[in-house]
């Protein structure tokens, strides 16, 4: 497989589930810290841009087919609707990148917290910080 292709992988992979980017990157393609740290971030950050501005796309599609449904509450809408409203955009921006996965994390913070100039930049940094922890931790052993 070539490099090119390793690079993407790990780019798309920590948009969508950031969580499995990271040791994919390290423990199997043999990328070094800040290749690590590099392709983490651009791909968490480029997900941001790319669902921040489909948010409101989603949320008109979601709200249109769930006019004749019953709500259902799963775990993780539980957890971001207690988080967002005991810890504020703060609280879902830290669980974005590792439990809610980036697209998901970031249609919640927009739509509990609607202001994008605001919310966006706290989403990228959360991603920044995490990458960093994830990267340190497993390139350390």
């Amino acid at each position: 497989m070539s490099i090119g292709f390793k690079i993407l992988i790990v780019i798309f992979l920590s948009g969508i589930k950031f969580m499995f980017a990271i040791p994919l990157s390290i423990i199997k393609y043999d990328f070094t810290f800040l290749q690590t740290l590099l392709f983490s971030v651009v791909g968490g950050v480029l997900s941001i841009f790319v669902f921040a501005y489909l948010s409101d796309k989603i949320y008109k599609l979601i709200k249109k087919r769930r006019q004749n449904k019953v709500k259902k509450r799963s775990f993780k809408k539980a957890l971001a609707i207690k988080t967002a409203r005991k810890y504020g955009l703060i609280g879902i921006a830290f669980l974005t990148p590792i439990f809610l996965s980036i697209p998901i994390g970031t249609y919640l913070a927009l739509y509990f917290f609607p202001e994008k100039r605001k919310t966006i930049p706290i989403l990228i940094t959360s991603v920044v910080a995490w990458s960093l922890v994830l990267s340190v931790a497993l390139t350390a052993f």
